[in-house]
């Protein structure tokens, strides 16, 4: 089992950051229940005894009391007499797919139990990501070791070594025992600004004049590590000595960039996940069509508007053209303008100085553009934004700048917006709802995502994919869907699209108790809108569902279309098969918004 004693530092660093931020007391215990570091008014390596906390271990389940007098697990515990805490909340962290250890906020006084009462939904999350941040962390560690013994046994072969080291994203340079340098990677050459030319066979010094690795090189350390400033920017550079027999013939030295440890806190771009095209699935003409625009507007910084229902997968898109962009090893922040409360909108955009308002923290807090610098920003839902903020957006957009709430200095920001929602702008603007000037900011590119409806043939590989991805998350036998169940789904209508029909292959695997999951499973809200006389029965009558003209209709047009094409000739064929002048076809593709 991966050991969070490994990482103990950087998870005590999160720790005092979470306890400042917060003003709540912190705690991490691992899986020997030993805590391993926390702020809380106990000591570390103390051996935990509490009940709650093995709980946690056993069922993978945060819990939360506000009241510890109160609690049935409290009651029970051997040190309940001892423990001064007045409430708490406790969250499990997980390493490939196993609770590794729990992180809890601890309250002992009456002001931090109120806070943790009042903000339980946001604290809750909040902890939760900070889980994810640490396993995170854990996992790139782990990544690290590995990549220190790949290098202890490579051998100093020219071809190999650039052909390895060229395919990892950070920085690599590789020198002898005489310091000089023998191999560097195009993103050692891009962060150094310099060419191959002027770095191969050069001594180390000369091109990074600041790094001291004679420690290294003279047997005194295996491994070493240093901060060094490379043109205006800060990195992490580790240098880990090549060893033959014993002997040392060389040394390894990689880059990694430093962020300060409030903006790992406060910026889930620490830990997200890159997101390319490839994840996302779809063998449609449609998907593939949006799938290459998006890729094509990836590769320079433009505003993108994001356009579609609910959960047809808009933020996928937007980390994916993140992730294909000049901007990918840089922060990915999302918003959702719909989720945060509009008085605290302003705040966690923009941040605040220190005295700002009543309960302002007293160092201040960065905004998300401020933790979006040199990367990107999601603006999700942005039709949800408040008139009045809509103006300091359009600022950012036309100065490229900010300025906090409660500060007076304009603060220079370099972002590019990928914006998105499932409103219409164009009437919003009409109606005085939404800035005109703003909506042409973002609608530079405008990329359109259709509903999994119009995506013929995508629903069977999705249902695959999400039987496969849960099945093995819920650790149950991999399931098949029967034809039957299968054609009720590809004629259903999703109006939550991609997200819908992820949530019910999870209740389907989570209720099923056979190998095959069968039509006698549906729940009635699909199986409502299959027009067959053979899905369900009442008093020993096939009973025949009923459905509006109007989605008739629609799939009568929209299967004309794909039997002859999107074509103009092939819409002309389609509206003499269905009996329609050309006009009326043409406006009922646009009251589909069918493009």
């Amino acid at each position: 089992m991966s050991n969070l004693l490994e990482i103990k530092g950087f998870i005590q660093e999160v720790a005092e950051a979470i306890a400042h931020s917060l003003e709540i007391e912190t705690s991490v215990v691992d899986h020997n229940l030993v805590r391993i570091a926390g702020t809380a008014q106990k000591q570390v390596s103390q051996v935990i005894s509490s009940g709650v906390i093995k709980k946690i271990f056993e069922t993978g389940q945060y819990y939360l009391t506000d009241h510890t007098e109160k609690d049935a697990h409290c009651s029970k515990c051997p040190q309940r007499h001892q423990c001064k805490e007045k409430a708490f909340m406790h969250c499990p962290i997980f390493f490939d797919n196993k609770v590794i250890g729990v992180m809890g906020l601890m309250c002992f006084n009456d002001t931090q139990r109120e806070k943790l009462i009042s903000k339980r939904d946001f604290l809750l999350s909040f902890i939760q990501n900070m889980c994810e941040l640490i396993s995170s962390k854990l996992k790139e560690h782990e990544m690290y070791k590995k990549e220190q013994a790949m290098y202890q046994k490579i051998e100093c072969h020219n071809i190999m070594l650039n052909q390895i080291i060229n395919t990892l994203s950070n920085g690599y340079i590789i020198i002898n025992n005489e310091n000089k340098i023998t191999h560097i990677n195009k993103s050692a050459l891009k962060i150094l600004g310099t060419t191959r030319n002027k770095a191969e066979n050069k001594m180390v010094t000369e091109v990074i004049p600041d790094l001291e690795i004679k420690s290294v090189l003279s047997n005194k350390e295996y491994t070493f590590y240093d901060e060094i400033k490379i043109n205006k920017k800060t990195y992490g550079v580790f240098v880990n000595a090549m060893k033959d027999n014993e002997e040392i013939i060389g040394a390894v030295i990689s880059f990694k960039t430093l962020d300060k440890i409030g903006s790992r806190v406060f910026s889930k771009a620490f830990h997200a996940k890159e997101i390319t095209f490839d994840d996302i699935l779809g063998q449609s003409k449609k998907i593939i069509e949006v799938k290459e625009l998006a890729k094509k507007v990836s590769v320079n910084s433009p505003n993108i508007l994001l356009l579609g229902e609910s959960g047809t997968g808009k933020e996928l898109f937007a980390r994916a053209i993140h992730c294909a962009s000049d901007r990918h090893a840089n922060p990915f922040i999302s918003v959702n303008c719909a989720a945060i409360p509009e008085s605290l909108l302003e705040s966690e955009l923009f941040g605040y100085e220190s005295g700002a308002f009543t309960g302002a923290s007293k160092a201040g807090k960065p905004g998300k553009f401020e933790l979006a610098h040199t990367g990107t920003i999601f603006l999700d839902e942005i039709g949800d934004m408040p008139f009045y903020l809509q103006a300091k957006i359009l600022r950012v957009l036309q100065d490229r700048t900010l300025e906090k709430v409660g500060g007076v200095v304009q603060k220079d920001i370099d972002v590019r917006i990928i914006a998105a929602t499932n409103r219409n702008l164009e009437q919003m603007v009409r109606e005085g709802k939404f800035r005109e000037d703003l909506y042409y900011r973002l609608n530079v590119i405008p990329i359109y995502i259709p509903p999994l409806r119009e995506r013929k043939g995508d629903i069977e590989l999705l249902v695959e994919y999400f039987i496969k991805k849960y099945s093995k998350t819920f650790n149950v036998p991999i399931k098949r869907i029967s034809v039957e169940a299968m054609g009720i789904l590809n004629s259903y209508h999703w109006p939550g699209n991609v997200r819908e029909l992820e949530n019910l292959i999870q209740y389907l695997i989570s209720v099923s108790n056979s190998e095959v999951i069968d039509t006698d499973i549906l729940p009635n809200k699909i199986l409502g809108e299959k027009n067959a006389s053979d899905i369900n029965h009442h008093n020993g009558k096939k009973c025949k569902h009923v459905v509006p003209l109007a989605e008739i209709e629609r799939e009568a047009i929209l299967n004309a279309l794909e039997q002859f094409g999107d074509s103009t000739e092939g819409k002309l064929k389609a509206a003499k098969a269905l009996g329609i002048g050309k006009t009326t076809l043409y406006r009922k593709l646009a009251e589909y918004k069918y493009k």
